[in-house]
């Protein structure tokens, strides 16, 4: 195809630098609108230069100057649609040809062996380019793995956005429960045999948890997304060999199981046969609440580049199944709102649901309240320490939502409810402190 620099025109590209120059430039950086290209030089005629033009992403550029990727390779893996142009010696394009990498004549390709060796100068391009690369190479590395999550609105009433209570308490908050309680019982069902003692198995849970956290390496707003990835460095930490496979793979066997788009009848038995009911409770009643939602979507992907699919269940037959009707609980379109009063008291509007004394706190309706935790709470709930305790607990109230939070060593223990079961949450704080206690004197 004969072409000139009115259809092409390498004028509109900003050139960065010449990687390769022997004599003249053989391989030659440019940019244009963010996106990054290789010229590379392949043969000289009289008068006429040939080259090969091909699209690139920053990575590549990184792995090439790096020498973890050939020149060769570089241009056979490139996925974009590629330029074979012709060009004489006053810059003018004289011919242009569209092409695909794997159809490159093997005469104009290096050799197999055609790995950079190159150090930048202070003063090159690609002196700060690769130090700022590497200091990103983690969160690269998580990306290139991420699958994503997507909360869509089904209301336009404010068009594409979500409301930050709706996402932090309804949305993520539901979502983390489920992840974690996941991760609980699938590790206690895969080294009950290996360590019988469940106390030394809670100790090593406990440990390892922060490290099974999923890493959010990506955000989008309006209809929140965000990418999700498995810590595989952080895993390095973990010094059991079938702990740590087991903490490599258990992020990717949540999204497979929990996060299925359709939940298949495979799946379903898959679930039934392997989570006792209370552990299919705790993992997806809080995943039904987000999918049976009427006002949202729940919507996941594989990679960043792929089209979103939604989670949704058609079949209430299919929730029925993993969890029984008890224990599912759809979220009602009129929320309760809890309010604090005299003793601790949660009333849902008039109607008082449970009540707490609390020894030496006594107050009026509110939403917020300090009370302190003694050892008589611990005892009340089958838990006893041997020495005094005095904790301060905070127990505040929004909207449907109940939010006990106490600090001891330093560190904080948090417990979420929305229901008006105080009791329970009172309960389940004591124990996560009582815990911690038992972990840390061992």
């Amino acid at each position: 195809m004969n072409n000139n620099k009115k259809i092409f025109d390498l004028n509109q590209f900003q050139r960065i630098e010449d990687i390769i120059f022997i004599d003249e430039p053989i391989l030659t950086h440019y940019k244009r609108n963010d996106k990054h290209f290789l010229l590379y030089l392949v043969d000289t005629l009289d008068k006429i230069d040939k080259y090969i033009m091909l699209e690139v992403e920053e990575q590549t550029i990184y792995q090439y100057l790096t020498k973890s990727l050939s020149l060769r390779d570089l241009i056979l893996q490139n996925k974009n649609i590629g330029y074979f142009l012709e060009q004489d010696f006053k810059g003018n394009i004289l011919d242009l040809e569209i092409i695909q990498t794997q159809s490159i004549d093997n005469n104009y390709l290096p050799l197999q062996d055609s790995f950079l060796e190159y150090q930048p100068s202070v003063n090159s391009y690609y002196y700060k380019f690769i130090k700022e690369y590497e200091s990103d190479s983690y969160l690269l590395s998580l990306r290139q793995d991420a699958f994503y999550v997507k909360f869509a609105p089904n209301n336009t009433k404010y068009a594409d956005t979500i409301g930050l209570n709706e996402l932090a308490t309804d949305l993520l908050s539901n979502l983390s429960k489920s992840f974690k309680s996941f991760l609980k019982a699938d590790f206690f069902i895969a080294f009950k045999e290996l360590k019988t003692d469940n106390a030394k198995l809670k100790q090593i849970f406990n440990r390892i948890l922060p490290d099974l956290d999923f890493r959010m390496v990506d955000l989008k707003y309006g209809s929140f997304e965000v990418g999700l990835a498995v810590d595989k460095i952080m895993k390095n930490s973990i010094q059991d060999r079938k702990i740590k496979d087991w903490a490599l793979d258990v992020g990717y066997k949540y999204k497979n199981i929990v996060l299925d788009e359709d939940y298949d009848e495979e799946t379903v038995n898959h679930i039934i046969n392997s989570y006792d009911e209370e552990d299919r409770k705790r993992i997806f009643n809080p995943i039904f609440k987000i999918t049976q939602n009427p006002n949202y979507s729940l919507q996941i992907k594989d990679s960043k580049n792929e089209k979103y699919s939604t989670i949704k269940i058609k079949n209430t037959n299919t929730i029925e199944k993993i969890l029984p009707p008890s224990n599912f609980v759809k979220e009602l379109e009129d929320k309760k709102e809890y309010g604090i009063v005299q003793f601790t008291t949660l009333v849902d509007k008039n109607n008082i649901s449970q009540t707490v004394k609390i020894e030496n706190t006594l107050f009026n309706s509110t939403d917020n309240t300090d009370v302190i935790l003694t050892n008589k709470e611990f005892e009340k709930y089958g838990y006893e320490v041997n020495f005094e305790i005095s904790i301060p607990l905070n127990i505040r109230a929004e909207k449907d939502t109940i939010f006990l939070t106490a600090i001891y060593d330093e560190l904080e223990f948090q417990v979420v409810y929305h229901s008006d079961k105080i009791v329970e949450g009172m309960k389940k704080i004591t124990s996560n402190i009582f815990e911690y206690i038992l972990n840390k004197s061992q």
